[in-house]
């Protein structure tokens, strides 16, 4: 007997129900990582438009589903694009459909003088297609990276909207700057 295929639909009704009464962002980053892992089995719960760049862009950013306590996106990343370091404000789990990426985590020490923090690194993975990270509030800074030749694409589930949210980014030299996530190509 086959078993039922887990969808995008699915998916979204579990998160509903996951964080109607939840709100540790431990206990609900670890409840939807089995979840989108399941999910991502299958790079056809996101449909073909969500899972190309735009022509002429780096990076694809599309919306999938948007809800008062989490959002689920798609996001594209070109043959080396990357992300500098950057903090969400929120939790996040994030699970990779097809290639691969590489995601630096890090301690981030504020103030340590000249205007800038120190960053260290506390892990480098190198995730493949089926793989999934957590963020958490006190762990969520990170930066990630294409290192491949060809697209990869990921679902990115947040507890918050990233689009307009005032977050923070660092260059490699601790020096801080604003950041402010742009607007989903889709919406």
């Amino acid at each position: 007997m086959a078993t039922a295929a887990y969808t995008l639909e699915n998916f979204v009704s579990d998160l509903d129900r996951l964080t109607r009464d939840e709100t540790s962002p431990l206990v609900i980053t670890a409840r939807v990582a089995p979840l989108l892992a399941k999910l991502v089995k299958d790079p056809h719960v996101v449909p073909v438009e969500f899972r190309r760049r735009p022509p002429g862009q780096k990076r694809g950013r599309y919306m999938l589903h948007r809800a008062p306590r989490f959002n689920v996106t798609s996001v594209v990343w070109g043959p080396g694009e990357a992300a500098a370091a950057h903090n969400h404000e929120t939790w996040g789990v994030i699970g990779v459909i097809d290639n691969e990426i590489e995601e630096t985590r890090y301690r981030v020490e504020e103030g340590v003088g000249g205007g800038r923090a120190k960053l260290e690194v506390k892990t480098v993975m190198r995730h493949a297609p089926g793989a999934v990270s957590c963020l958490v509030p006190g762990d969520e800074v990170h930066a990630m990276q294409n290192p491949t030749e060809r697209d990869t694409v990921e679902i990115h589930v947040y507890g918050k909207d990233l689009a307009g949210l005032k977050r923070k980014t660092w260059a490699a030299d601790g020096t801080e700057k604003p950041l402010v996530t742009p607007k989903y190509m889709n919406c």
